[in-house]
């Protein structure tokens, strides 16, 4: 073996840009495999490599081959979590007033990074990905839609439903769900962002949007009665007494048959939650995009409470793929009280 100490030359540095190579590079290292002709433009549009490199994690064909690299979050001998979940009045007003302010202040600063929190989507990088931005919402809206055809829900489809988002934040799926549900109802905490999903849709000519901001925890009380219910990457930001308010209001807004799809990180080791300690420090988080977690069998109890019933919990990665962490997705129907 040899002794030499002679330093090593510098590792090249990586390509600024997603490049022909990198994308023929990435299809060899991750999938294994030379890529076809028709392979290389398709994935030339990413905007840096990181990007490029969640596509090909994410995707089918890596999840099917290495599923054993994607295995499951937790191992079933996580401790339990310590949170207070349930505070009285005045506690709540103070709580949803901090998320408010916060997410005031995101909307003003950076309102589209905000909400999908990549580089590609800050201000000073927006003009160029704001059409692949709004253009996301589309998978969310027909992930939704396909969810409902698979559970039987609306067998005549949804064209006469009107469906409520919370957390419509600046109007990434708002437009989608508007070009298949009759009415939307979109509720928002910050007025920010509810001006500029106004402004985007607006610019569509979408005219059966209702927009709506939430500044008092009886404004969750107060919502429309509708026939759906979405809202997904929204709950987590909000502390668990929070997330429960909004839970309560949402299911209650159900009109007999309705189905809501929520979307909330259910564990995370090590979190832990009391009211008063989370408000002493609350200054010092202003305009963090903050993540919470309530965990199932607390869910599971108020979706019983609300009448509902489960009928499918998804594990999905909207928190992303980190051990010790899991995020579901709940899709529950408001049980038939005529039948």
């Amino acid at each position: 073996m040899s002794t030499d100490t002679k330093p090593s030359q510098p590792a090249p540095p990586l390509p600024s840009e997603v490049t022909p190579e990198a994308v023929r590079w990435a299809y060899r290292l991750i999938l294994g495999r030379e890529p076809l002709p028709e392979d290389i433009p398709a994935h030339l549009h990413y905007p840096d490599l990181t990007s490029l490199r969640q596509a090909f994690f994410g995707c089918r064909e890596f999840r099917e081959r290495e599923r054993i690299l994607c295995g499951p979050s937790l191992s079933g001998f996580e401790p339990p979590l310590v949170l207070e979940d349930e505070v009285n009045a005045t506690t709540l007003e103070r709580l949803l007033a901090h998320i408010q302010a916060s997410w005031q202040k995101l909307g003003r600063e950076e309102p589209h990074w905000s909400v999908l929190t990549s580089e590609e989507f800050k201000q000073t990088n927006l003009a160029a990905n704001r059409e692949w931005f709004y253009a996301s919402g589309h998978g969310n809206a027909e992930q939704f839609l396909h969810l409902l055809r698979r559970n039987g829900c609306f067998p005549d489809g949804v064209a006469d439903k009107a469906v409520l988002e919370y957390g419509c934040g600046v109007g990434r799926v708002t437009h989608a769900l508007a070009q298949h549900f009759g009415r939307v109802y979109a509720y928002d905490i910050s007025a920010p962002h509810l001006a500029l999903a106004k402004q985007w849709t607006d610019g569509l000519g979408l005219t059966n949007i209702a927009f709506s901001q939430i500044q008092h925890p009886q404004d969750v009380v107060r919502l429309p009665k509708v026939h759906a219910v979405y809202t997904v990457i929204v709950l987590q930001h909000n502390p668990p007494p929070v997330i429960r308010m909004i839970l309560q209001g949402l299911l209650s807004a159900l009109l007999p048959g309705g189905v809501a799809l929520f979307q909330v990180t259910t564990y995370r080791e090590g979190y832990a939650f009391v009211a008063k300690d989370y408000l002493r420090t609350a200054k010092a988080r202003l305009g963090e995009v903050e993540m919470h977690v309530l965990p199932q069998r607390r869910v599971f109890g108020i979706i019983a409470q609300a009448g509902c019933q489960v009928l499918e919990v998804l594990e999905d990665a909207w928190t992303g793929y980190r051990y010790g962490e899991l995020s579901n997705t709940f899709l529950v129907q408001k049980r038939d009280t005529a039948a």
